[in-house]
Protein backbone atom coordinates (compact mmCIF):
# COMPACT_ATOMS: atom_id res chain seq x y z
CA UNK A 1 0.00 0.00 0.00
CA UNK A 2 1.56 3.35 -1.10
CA UNK A 3 2.12 5.97 1.82
CA UNK A 4 0.23 9.15 2.23
CA UNK A 5 2.94 10.95 0.94
CA UNK A 6 3.05 8.65 -2.35
CA UNK A 7 -0.48 9.32 -2.90
CA UNK A 8 -0.32 13.21 -2.60
CA UNK A 9 1.26 13.75 -5.74
CA UNK A 10 -1.36 11.68 -7.33
CA UNK A 11 -4.36 13.75 -6.20
CA UNK A 12 -2.59 17.19 -7.07
CA UNK A 13 -1.59 15.83 -10.80
CA UNK A 14 -5.02 15.71 -11.54
CA UNK A 15 -6.12 18.67 -13.81
CA UNK A 16 -9.99 18.52 -12.30
CA UNK A 17 -8.62 18.12 -8.61
CA UNK A 18 -6.85 21.61 -9.15
CA UNK A 19 -9.26 24.03 -10.85
CA UNK A 20 -11.67 22.93 -8.22
CA UNK A 21 -9.76 23.46 -5.57
CA UNK A 22 -8.86 27.15 -6.81
CA UNK A 23 -12.20 27.90 -7.38
CA UNK A 24 -13.47 26.92 -4.29
CA UNK A 25 -10.32 28.95 -2.75
CA UNK A 26 -11.29 32.37 -5.15
CA UNK A 27 -14.91 32.05 -3.81
CA UNK A 28 -13.83 31.99 -0.18
CA UNK A 29 -11.79 35.44 -0.96
CA UNK A 30 -14.54 36.94 -2.52
CA UNK A 31 -16.83 36.03 0.31
CA UNK A 32 -14.30 37.47 2.99
CA UNK A 33 -14.17 40.44 1.06
CA UNK A 34 -17.95 41.16 0.52
CA UNK A 35 -18.57 40.41 4.61
CA UNK A 36 -15.82 42.87 5.48
CA UNK A 37 -17.64 46.01 5.73
CA UNK A 38 -20.64 44.50 7.07
CA UNK A 39 -18.68 43.26 9.71
CA UNK A 40 -16.55 47.09 10.13
CA UNK A 41 -19.96 48.76 10.12
CA UNK A 42 -21.61 46.34 12.60
CA UNK A 43 -18.88 46.88 14.87
CA UNK A 44 -18.34 50.55 14.52
CA UNK A 45 -20.57 52.05 17.91
CA UNK A 46 -23.08 54.32 17.05
CA UNK A 47 -22.76 57.91 17.79
CA UNK A 48 -25.32 60.78 17.78
CA UNK A 49 -26.94 61.20 13.76
CA UNK A 50 -25.42 58.15 13.03
CA UNK A 51 -29.09 55.81 11.50
CA UNK A 52 -30.33 53.15 13.49
CA UNK A 53 -28.95 49.21 12.47
CA UNK A 54 -31.89 47.31 12.30
CA UNK A 55 -32.02 43.37 11.91
CA UNK A 56 -28.35 43.34 11.60
CA UNK A 57 -28.30 46.27 8.25
CA UNK A 58 -26.41 49.20 7.99
CA UNK A 59 -29.17 51.73 7.74
CA UNK A 60 -27.80 54.78 5.16
CA UNK A 61 -27.24 58.10 6.83
CA UNK A 62 -30.58 60.18 6.81
CA UNK A 63 -32.45 57.71 6.73
CA UNK A 64 -36.50 57.69 7.74
CA UNK A 65 -37.44 54.39 10.47
CA UNK A 66 -40.19 53.28 12.39
CA UNK A 67 -39.03 55.42 15.06
CA UNK A 68 -38.29 58.63 13.57
CA UNK A 69 -41.82 57.85 12.13
CA UNK A 70 -43.51 57.77 15.39
CA UNK A 71 -41.31 60.81 17.23
CA UNK A 72 -42.23 62.71 14.35
CA UNK A 73 -46.19 61.55 14.67
CA UNK A 74 -46.25 62.42 18.10
CA UNK A 75 -44.78 65.91 18.21
CA UNK A 76 -47.37 66.63 15.13
CA UNK A 77 -50.13 64.98 17.78
CA UNK A 78 -48.66 67.08 20.35
CA UNK A 79 -48.71 70.46 18.59
CA UNK A 80 -52.68 69.90 17.54
CA UNK A 81 -53.53 68.82 21.06
CA UNK A 82 -51.90 72.15 22.16
CA UNK A 83 -53.36 74.17 19.26
CA UNK A 84 -56.68 72.68 20.21
CA UNK A 85 -56.68 73.21 24.15
CA UNK A 86 -55.73 77.18 23.00
CA UNK A 87 -58.59 77.48 20.90
CA UNK A 88 -60.70 76.30 23.46
CA UNK A 89 -59.18 78.63 26.10
CA UNK A 90 -59.69 81.71 23.81
CA UNK A 91 -63.30 80.53 23.12
CA UNK A 92 -64.19 80.00 27.04
CA UNK A 93 -62.26 83.78 27.59
CA UNK A 94 -64.53 85.28 24.95
CA UNK A 95 -67.62 83.51 26.05
CA UNK A 96 -66.70 84.67 29.88
CA UNK A 97 -66.36 88.73 28.73
CA UNK A 98 -69.24 88.50 26.60
CA UNK A 99 -71.33 86.99 29.68
CA UNK A 100 -69.46 89.61 31.27
CA UNK A 101 -70.67 92.06 29.43
CA UNK A 102 -74.55 91.13 29.47
CA UNK A 103 -74.67 90.69 33.07
CA UNK A 104 -72.75 94.86 33.84
CA UNK A 105 -75.41 95.70 30.67
CA UNK A 106 -78.41 93.66 32.13
CA UNK A 107 -77.20 95.17 35.64
CA UNK A 108 -76.99 99.16 33.91
CA UNK A 109 -80.82 98.59 32.69
CA UNK A 110 -82.31 97.89 35.65
CA UNK A 111 -80.48 100.44 37.67
CA UNK A 112 -81.81 102.91 34.61
CA UNK A 113 -85.46 101.55 35.01
CA UNK A 114 -84.83 101.50 38.61
CA UNK A 115 -83.92 105.09 38.13
CA UNK A 116 -86.45 106.31 36.18
CA UNK A 117 -89.53 104.25 38.43
CA UNK A 118 -88.12 106.01 41.64
CA UNK A 119 -88.08 109.43 39.31
CA UNK A 120 -91.97 108.50 38.10
CA UNK A 121 -92.80 108.02 42.28
CA UNK A 122 -91.07 111.23 43.42
CA UNK A 123 -92.61 113.31 40.50
CA UNK A 124 -95.82 111.40 41.57
CA UNK A 125 -95.64 112.88 44.90
CA UNK A 126 -94.24 116.03 44.32
CA UNK A 127 -96.70 118.95 43.77
CA UNK A 128 -97.54 120.04 40.51
CA UNK A 129 -97.82 123.63 39.30
CA UNK A 130 -99.64 125.62 36.96
CA UNK A 131 -100.68 128.97 36.41
CA UNK A 132 -103.97 129.86 38.08
CA UNK A 133 -105.72 130.99 34.74
CA UNK A 134 -104.78 129.23 31.40
CA UNK A 135 -104.05 131.11 28.63
CA UNK A 136 -104.83 134.49 30.54
CA UNK A 137 -103.18 137.93 29.62
CA UNK A 138 -101.29 139.75 32.81
CA UNK A 139 -101.90 143.11 33.63
CA UNK A 140 -100.94 145.08 36.80
CA UNK A 141 -97.83 143.13 38.27
CA UNK A 142 -96.74 142.58 42.07
CA UNK A 143 -95.21 145.75 43.30
CA UNK A 144 -96.48 148.38 41.10
CA UNK A 145 -97.13 151.98 43.35
CA UNK A 146 -100.22 153.56 43.04
CA UNK A 147 -103.10 155.20 44.95
CA UNK A 148 -105.65 152.47 43.66
CA UNK A 149 -104.43 150.13 45.99
CA UNK A 150 -104.76 150.59 49.76
CA UNK A 151 -101.19 149.59 50.91
CA UNK A 152 -100.20 152.17 47.98
CA UNK A 153 -98.40 149.52 45.84
CA UNK A 154 -99.71 146.22 44.24
CA UNK A 155 -99.36 143.08 46.24
CA UNK A 156 -100.03 140.49 43.63
CA UNK A 157 -100.42 139.83 39.83
CA UNK A 158 -103.24 140.27 38.17
CA UNK A 159 -104.19 137.46 35.37
CA UNK A 160 -106.88 138.71 32.94
CA UNK A 161 -109.71 136.58 31.32
CA UNK A 162 -113.25 136.61 30.03
CA UNK A 163 -115.20 136.38 33.32
CA UNK A 164 -116.67 133.03 33.91
CA UNK A 165 -113.17 131.43 32.79
CA UNK A 166 -111.71 128.60 35.62
CA UNK A 167 -109.30 129.15 37.89
CA UNK A 168 -107.16 126.76 39.62
CA UNK A 169 -105.16 125.92 42.32
CA UNK A 170 -101.13 126.36 41.57
CA UNK A 171 -100.65 123.57 43.57
CA UNK A 172 -101.57 120.83 45.97
CA UNK A 173 -102.79 122.10 49.24
CA UNK A 174 -105.57 122.73 51.48
CA UNK A 175 -108.75 125.89 51.40
CA UNK A 176 -108.02 127.38 54.64
CA UNK A 177 -110.71 130.14 53.58
CA UNK A 178 -113.08 130.99 51.24
CA UNK A 179 -114.80 134.57 51.81
CA UNK A 180 -115.62 137.94 50.75
CA UNK A 181 -113.91 140.73 51.43
CA UNK A 182 -114.48 144.33 50.51
CA UNK A 183 -111.17 145.01 48.85
CA UNK A 184 -110.80 141.22 47.45
CA UNK A 185 -114.33 140.78 46.67
CA UNK A 186 -114.57 136.55 46.86
CA UNK A 187 -111.27 134.97 47.56
CA UNK A 188 -109.71 131.82 48.36
CA UNK A 189 -106.69 131.33 50.91
CA UNK A 190 -104.67 128.00 49.94
CA UNK A 191 -101.79 127.05 52.16
CA UNK A 192 -99.39 124.32 51.17
CA UNK A 193 -97.49 121.56 52.47
CA UNK A 194 -94.70 124.05 53.36
CA UNK A 195 -96.75 126.50 55.14
CA UNK A 196 -96.80 128.99 52.26
CA UNK A 197 -99.72 130.72 51.36
CA UNK A 198 -101.73 131.30 47.52
CA UNK A 199 -104.32 133.72 47.44
CA UNK A 200 -107.52 134.20 44.17
CA UNK A 201 -109.20 137.31 44.53
CA UNK A 202 -112.25 139.36 42.53
CA UNK A 203 -113.56 135.81 41.51
CA UNK A 204 -117.43 135.48 40.52
CA UNK A 205 -117.78 132.76 42.46
CA UNK A 206 -116.28 129.57 44.40
CA UNK A 207 -116.18 126.31 43.02
CA UNK A 208 -114.74 124.99 45.84
CA UNK A 209 -114.77 126.20 49.42
CA UNK A 210 -113.01 123.61 51.70
CA UNK A 211 -111.14 120.96 51.57
CA UNK A 212 -107.76 119.39 50.33
CA UNK A 213 -106.89 120.17 46.45
CA UNK A 214 -104.11 119.37 43.74
CA UNK A 215 -102.65 121.42 41.10
CA UNK A 216 -105.15 122.11 38.52
CA UNK A 217 -108.03 121.67 40.45
CA UNK A 218 -110.79 124.37 39.47
CA UNK A 219 -111.61 126.70 42.63
CA UNK A 220 -113.26 128.93 41.29
CA UNK A 221 -113.86 131.70 38.25
CA UNK A 222 -113.17 134.79 37.11
CA UNK A 223 -115.06 137.54 37.70
CA UNK A 224 -114.83 141.16 39.42
CA UNK A 225 -115.66 141.36 43.09
CA UNK A 226 -114.67 143.71 45.54
CA UNK A 227 -112.47 146.56 44.68
CA UNK A 228 -111.75 145.20 40.76
CA UNK A 229 -111.80 147.28 37.45
CA UNK A 230 -112.23 144.67 34.65
CA UNK A 231 -112.64 140.93 34.93
CA UNK A 232 -109.50 138.90 36.39
CA UNK A 233 -107.80 137.45 38.83
CA UNK A 234 -105.83 138.70 41.53
CA UNK A 235 -103.06 136.29 42.50
CA UNK A 236 -100.83 136.88 45.92
CA UNK A 237 -98.15 134.56 47.17
CA UNK A 238 -96.79 134.56 51.10
CA UNK A 239 -94.27 132.80 51.87
CA UNK A 240 -94.98 131.17 55.09
CA UNK A 241 -98.34 132.73 55.68
CA UNK A 242 -96.65 135.74 55.79
CA UNK A 243 -96.21 139.08 53.91
CA UNK A 244 -96.95 139.21 50.28
CA UNK A 245 -93.51 138.48 47.91
CA UNK A 246 -93.60 138.81 44.00
CA UNK A 247 -96.03 135.19 42.62
CA UNK A 248 -94.65 135.39 39.49
CA UNK A 249 -90.74 134.31 40.70
CA UNK A 250 -92.45 131.96 43.26
CA UNK A 251 -94.37 130.29 39.95
CA UNK A 252 -91.54 130.27 38.07
CA UNK A 253 -89.09 128.60 40.41
CA UNK A 254 -91.79 126.13 40.94
CA UNK A 255 -91.76 125.16 37.04
CA UNK A 256 -95.26 126.44 36.23
CA UNK A 257 -93.98 128.52 33.29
Amino acid sequence: MPSHAQRRPALISRPGTVIALSLAVSALSVATLLQMPRQAMAEEPATSGDPVVTAGAPVPRGAVTSSSLADLESSRLARAVEQRLERIAERERAEARERREQRADRIARQERRAEARAAARAAARAPQWVLPVTGAGWSASFGEAGSAWSSGYHTGQDFTAPSGTPVHAVSDGTITSATWSDAYGNIIEITHPNGDQSWYAHMSGFERTSGAVSAGDVIGYVGCTGNCYGNHVHFEYHPGGGDAADPLAWLRDNGAY
